[in-house]
């Protein structure tokens, strides 16, 4: 089972600046927002909600609870933000910012990979119909085969 260590964690909360109780630059309406957009979740729900509920602490609380496919599709979406607010702002990464940056891309590369590979028994036919039955095979030898 792929899981999201916590030395894993640890990478993605310094790079997210999340020590202080903060994400990136957001306030409580945009991270909810961006969030909102980007996977379809209330960060707000109470099933987020971690210790003194800080928006550091719902991301946390959200990694806790969460499954693999929606954390790594949000932390996608957190490196590609912050990744895109350095390009506007002209900010270049110093060298240990870069690899910080490179291994959280690598995790969540692993993570994604393997939450495919652990899912592809999920897909089965519902229904009789040999077609369907055929489109099913192929997913999921196609998901095997990358």
């Amino acid at each position: 089972m792929t899981e999201f260590r916590s030395v894993d964690k640890i990478k993605f909360e310094k790079l997210f600046k999340m020590e202080d109780g903060y994400v990136l630059d957001f306030t409580n309406i945009t991270f909810q927002n961006f969030i909102l957009e980007n996977i379809s979740v209330d960060i707000y729900d109470d099933k987020y909600q971690y210790r003194s509920g800080s928006k550091a602490n719902r991301l946390r609380g959200f990694w806790k609870v969460e499954n693999i496919y929606n954390i790594t599709k949000l932390n996608e979406a957190l490196l590609e933000y912050l990744e895109t607010k350095n390009l506007l702002r002209n900010y270049t990464f110093n060298e240990n910012e870069k690899k910080l940056f490179d291994d959280c891309v690598k995790i969540n590369e692993r993570l994604k990979k393997g939450s495919i590979a652990e899912h592809v028994d999920a897909i089965q036919p519902t229904v009789d119909e040999k077609d369907f039955a055929l489109l099913a095979k192929s997913i999921r030898e196609s998901i095997e085969k990358n």
